[in-house]
């Protein structure tokens, strides 16, 4: 029973870490053991202790159900982890590090993919617009502390977010195909926020300026995306369409040789995560599903691209 519980618990590790040495160094760092320590345990030399399997699969959202064996036909796990983004501890900078080493055991080589449909502006392309992110974590901390809300001058962005969000960034944009649908009221949403938000005076008129201004310099951003097809940061390809149909929630799936995880937006700034595979088919069938009644963008459709920048310019200088 032993041999089949480890079985189990590092074929579910396998789905984060496909990378051997990876997955060896991240677990020494989740268990705060010796990497000599990890490879017995991985060979089956010494057997993994209850405690730490429930600190693995704590820190990997991997369900203890899945590794049991005990899941219904109809049941599917799905992970929520809710770190603080404001003013992150020691055990969400843990959750922050854990996901980057997730994101480069992906082979940039490897025939990768990422997708997601979106009715909000995609964290991966906030790049160099700090203000939009510290918008972002503005509104979580608005909804998550309503009793003490902080105007947004008060939010700042701590190190560890910084050091997080831009390796983040940049592992995303390291897929070797991306594809974004993008709500075709997208930038409407994001400015409503910013004017209701300023209109309670938790925003000052300063503070929109500089938020309008980065609206304006991620739509010259997008722009030269959808004309390139291609990260300016990576070279990597990507497609940028227009649903053609409104999009309640914002879904995404990353698919690598080892990998298929599917993500549901909730919070603002979280997601709930599955591996599991039927979950994926499902998800993929979904956002594909979303493509072929969106229009592209990207390196194609010249006047519909042209007038779709001219339209969200036109709203974003409404602030």
């Amino acid at each position: 029973m032993n041999d089949q519980l480890s079985q189990a618990l590092i074929a579910e590790i396998q789905k984060f870490y496909p990378k051997s040495s990876i997955m060896v160094t991240a677990l020494a760092d989740i268990l705060r053991i010796e990497r000599g320590a990890v490879y017995r345990r991985l060979r089956q030399e010494v057997p993994f202790t209850f405690n730490e399997i429930a600190i693995i699969a704590k820190n990997l959202n991997i369900s203890l159900d899945t590794i049991v064996g005990v899941e219904g036909v109809k049941t599917v796990p799905f992970q929520l982890q809710l770190p603080d983004f404001v003013f992150p501890q020691e055990e969400d900078c843990s959750l922050f590090n854990n996901y980057i080493k997730f994101l480069r055991s992906i082979d940039p080589l490897e025939n990768s993919e990422t997708a997601s449909i979106s009715n909000v502006l995609p964290h991966d392309l906030f790049g160099e617009f700090h203000s939009l992110f510290r918008f972002y974590l503005f509104v979580w901390n608005y909804h998550c502390r309503h009793d003490k809300p902080k105007p947004f001058h008060l939010i700042s962005t701590s190190p560890e977010m910084s050091r997080f969000m831009n390796n983040y960034m940049m592992e995303m944009k390291n897929f070797t195909k991306t594809s974004f649908v993008f709500d075709n009221r997208m930038f409407r949403f994001f400015v409503d926020r910013v004017n209701y938000f300023h209109s309670i005076r938790l925003i000052e008129k300063e503070d929109v300026s500089t938020i309008k201004e980065e609206l304006f310099a991620m739509l010259d951003y997008l722009e030269k995306m959808a004309i390139t097809g291609q990260f300016q940061e990576t070279g990597k390809a990507v497609n940028l369409y227009i649903s053609d149909i409104d999009i309640n929630t914002s879904y995404a799936y990353m698919e690598a040789k080892k990998i298929h995880l599917s993500m549901v937006k909730v919070f603002v700034l979280s997601y709930v995560t599955s591996l599991d595979e039927n979950t994926f088919d499902q998800m993929k069938k979904w956002i594909h599903s979303v493509i072929k009644i969106s229009t592209l963008i990207t390196l194609t459709n010249e006047r519909q691209r042209v007038l779709y920048f001219e339209k969200q310019r036109k709203m974003v200088n409404e602030l």
